[in-house]
């Protein structure tokens, strides 16, 4: 059963969606409700998103205590 649901969205991301939907000659609701979807069942990190914590992790020096550096390393960040 579908059920309506109220979103913000930047208004340019909103006019390429509505773009995009008219293209495909389908409804606005349905390519939201796909592009939904996939996000929910994406599993691994992007390539760019593991280059941006290789970066933020690796390529700088940080200071962390230990227990906070125990408590990320563990946390699963994608078990959604």
């Amino acid at each position: 059963m579908k059920q309506k649901v109220n979103i913000v969205i930047e208004e340019g991301i909103i006019q390429s969606a509505k773009r995009r939907a008219a293209e495909e000659g389908r409804p606005l609701s349905d390519l939201m409700q796909d592009a939904l979807v996939r996000y929910m069942r994406k599993k691994e990190a992007t390539t760019q998103e593991r280059r941006a914590a290789y970066h933020l992790f690796c390529e700088r020096p940080m200071r962390i205590p230990p227990e906070q550096l125990r408590y990320v390393l563990q946390e699963d960040m994608w078990n959604l």
